[in-house]
C-alpha cells in the first residue's frame, strides 16, 4: 500500500472519530439523549405519585360531601370537638 493510500485511510479514520465525538458528545448526542431519557422517566414517575395523590384527595373530597360520619370523625379527632350533650372527661398524666 502507498504513502497516499494510508494517508486517505488514516484521514478518514481521524473524520469517522471526530463525527463519533460529535454524535456522542456534541448538542443533542447520545448522552443528552440519555439524560433526557432519564429526566423522562423521572418525570413519569412524579406524575404518577401526584395521580394516585390527587386520586386520594378526590375520594376525601367525596366523602366530605356525602358522608356525615366521616365529617364528624375528623371533626372529632383532628379538632377535639364533642357534640353538645357529651360530657369530657380528662385523664390526668401519671
Amino acid at each position: 500500500m502507498g504513502m497516499k493510500a494510508k494517508l486517505i485511510i488514516l484521514g478518514g479514520i481521524v473524520i469517522l472519530l471526530g463525527f463519533l465525538v460529535v454524535i456522542g458528545l456534541g448538542d443533542r448526542g447520545a448522552v443528552d439523549l440519555y439524560h433526557l431519557k432519564q429526566e423522562r422517566d423521572r418525570l413519569h414517575r412524579d406524575n404518577v405519585v401526584l395521580e394516585e395523590k390527587n386520586e386520594e384527595r378526590y375520594r376525601t373530597v367525596e366523602r366530605l360531601r356525602k358522608d356525615m360520619d366521616f365529617v364528624e370523625d375528623i371533626a372529632r379527632t383532628e379538632h377535639g370537638m364533642t357534640r353538645e350533650d357529651e360530657v369530657v372527661v380528662l385523664k390526668k398524666k401519671e
